[in-house]
């Protein structure tokens, strides 16, 4: 069975694709899943990091404080368009 050619192609896209492709092919099944269980621990280790990082989280809400008017802007007029269509249905149309 090969490898999806897209897939590879993305992981050559990676820093240390290729070298990451060549030092795993040869491995086994069970070094495989020694391996993806150490990638899901670095995984939630970075998680974690990124959950108590302040200044990450002062950023987003400053950004959410900027974004805000242009949100309630946004849902404004989804509400109004929908309200539109429905009495235009009530009405007869469409």
């Amino acid at each position: 069975m090969a490898i999806d050619k897209a897939l590879e192609d993305k992981l050559f896209k990676l820093s240390g694709g290729e070298e990451f492709r060549d030092e795993v092919w040869g491995q086994t099944t069970s070094q495989l899943e020694d391996r993806i269980a150490s990638l899901q621990k670095q995984l939630d280790e970075s998680e974690e990091h990124k959950k108590e990082n302040v200044a990450l989280r002062d950023a987003k809400y400053e950004v959410s404080k900027i974004e805000g008017p242009y949100n309630d802007v946004k849902k404004a007029v989804k509400i109004k368009t929908k309200f539109l269509i429905e009495l235009i249905k009530d009405k007869g149309g469409v």
